[in-house]
């Protein structure tokens, strides 16, 4: 049954706002504003998926189906400036989202504003306003009679270009004014138009932390001491802050406002554990060269690391991706995929989740006698890596423990989380853990935890465990007395 309680439903979607973050600032009474609905309403960190990725988990919320339903894991690749690799089939979602449930079903008007991956548009019960990402194209709005011929930001869409040591403090101001211009649009939308559900999604938060993290952390062992970009993280939360009250300001009585995130945010790794040089020494992952010792393949692996090395220990991070595109195959050089011989190995490292503390690790099932023992034995060996006297694995699962739908098998057939210094690395022919050479360009990293506010304790059940990112799509239609597209979903909202 519908809530009759309520007036307009107001989403907004900071990508990548980290929840461990947040309550700290909240703490220091910088955010005056989540911290005023965190006291009079609900809160609470928000589980992503699996691995805490923009794409899957923007995906998860708005059709309420995990990644090994929907099937979609593509990470953005931000080190070789190629992300025109990440575009995705969007007909997955088009036209099967939250909002054209709500639309459509619950008959009420919408207003989305800049979904991520969420282009083109398509018509909706109201408007949609989309930018292309990772793809070419124009911005595109469903219905230009809702505009009242204001401009919509060019800056709606994804991301275009990427700082570099030069250009830091500029680029970080270009993405406040960018992102304020697009919270104006946002507000004057849903001010001159009779809009009942609106959604719209802020993407600069997790931007800002992948390049700006190292100059504001000190507990990065790569802070470069006191700069102009020192405060840039916390300052940026505080204007999403200001964002949110700029939000509330404009609520009338019943009128219900969440706030989330898809993932959250911190240092990203410092150190790789190469895995590929791992199951190399167990015997499971078999060299391109098979048992040479020395190759031209191999010499140019070895190379390579220590070019790597080279520049990271001498402050060049920004050289990396412009080597690259001049190095023949560079892509293979970074997944490793020019030393590994997937083809007749047992086992061997998938980069699915990018240089992060996610990962997993493919079994070829001709070449090994017993699948399910082989996986076992090489789960029970990782959880035993030490490196310094700590294990490294956090945790390492069968794919079917985490999910059962029917793309699983687009997922690794072993998953891991390890402890967040260590990310996944693919070289081989090196020591077991070695630095992560691209932290400096890219030093924020993302974190399972994102963040949940609402403003109306009378809907807020303090249920922890189900406020997670596959139960978003629940909550929201739940509003409207709707249900979620899963039998195992649920919405953590106390219904009235």
């Amino acid at each position: 049954m519908a809530n009759k309680d309520i007036g307009r439903v107001i989403l907004i979607g900071f990508d990548g706002m980290d929840y461990e973050l947040t309550q700290e600032l909240m703490d220091k009474g910088l955010l005056p504003n989540l911290k005023n609905i965190a006291d009079k309403g609900g809160y609470s960190p928000l589980l992503s998926v699996f691995p805490p990725d923009s794409i899957p988990s923007w995906i998860t919320t708005f059709t309420g189906i995990d990644p090994s339903n929907h099937g979609i894991l593509e990470h953005i690749n931000y080190l070789l400036d190629d992300v025109a690799e990440c575009a995705i089939d969007t007909s997955v979602f088009h036209e099967k989202t939250f909002w054209d449930r709500i639309g459509n079903e619950a008959n009420k008007k919408v207003c989305i504003v800049n979904p991520f991956m969420a282009y083109p548009v398509w018509p909706v019960n109201g408007v949609m306003v989309s930018g292309p990402v990772f793809v070419e194209g124009e911005i595109e709005c469903s219905d230009d009679s809702y505009l009242h011929d204001k401009k919509i930001p060019e800056s709606i869409g994804g991301i275009t270009n990427f700082p570099n040591k030069s250009n830091m403090k500029p680029y970080y101001d270009e993405m406040v004014r960018d992102t304020q211009e697009q919270v104006d649009f946002g507000i004057d939308l849903l001010r001159n138009n009779d809009i009942d559900f609106f959604f719209q999604t802020i993407v600069t938060t997790d931007r800002v932390q992948h390049h700006y993290w190292r100059y504001c952390d000190k507990n990065d062992p790569t802070y470069p001491g006191p700069s102009e970009i020192d405060t840039t993280v916390p300052d940026f939360f505080k204007l999403t802050d200001d964002i949110v009250g700029q939000y509330m300001a404009e609520l009338r009585d019943n009128d219900v406002l969440i706030i989330m995130s898809d993932h959250g945010h911190g240092m990203r790794c410092t150190q790789v554990f190469n895995t590929n040089e791992y199951l190399r020494r167990k015997g499971y992952l078999k060299s391109a060269d098979g048992d040479k010792k020395l190759s031209k393949k191999i010499i140019i692996e070895k190379l390579k690391n220590k070019v790597l090395k080279f520049m990271n220990d001498n402050n060049l991070e920004d050289y990396i991706s412009v080597v690259a595109k001049f190095v023949p195959n560079a892509k293979a050089l970074k997944k490793g995929s020019h030393i590994t011989n997937y083809k007749d190995s047992m086992a061997y490292g998938s980069d699915f989740a990018g240089t992060n503390p996610f990962g997993g690790i493919c079994i070829n099932r001709e070449h090994v006698e017993d699948y399910e023992s082989f996986r076992e034995q090489l789960m029970e060996e990782l959880r035993q890596v030490e490196h310094n006297g700590e294990k490294i694995f956090t945790w390492v699962r069968k794919r079917e423990e985490l999910y059962q739908g029917k793309l699983i098998e687009r997922y690794p057939d072993i998953l891991y989380e390890m402890l967040p210094q260590y990310g996944s690395g693919f070289s081989m022919h090196t020591d077991l853990v070695t630095v992560n050479p691209t932290h400096k360009k890219i030093s924020g990293g993302h974190k399972k935890n994102g963040i949940f506010f609402i403003n109306r304790t009378d809907l807020w059940e303090i249920d922890k465990k189900e406020c997670k990112i596959t139960n978003m799509f629940e909550t929201l239609v739940s509003l409207y007395g709707l249900s979620g597209n899963q039998a195992t979903t649920r919405s953590f909202l106390r219904e009235k």
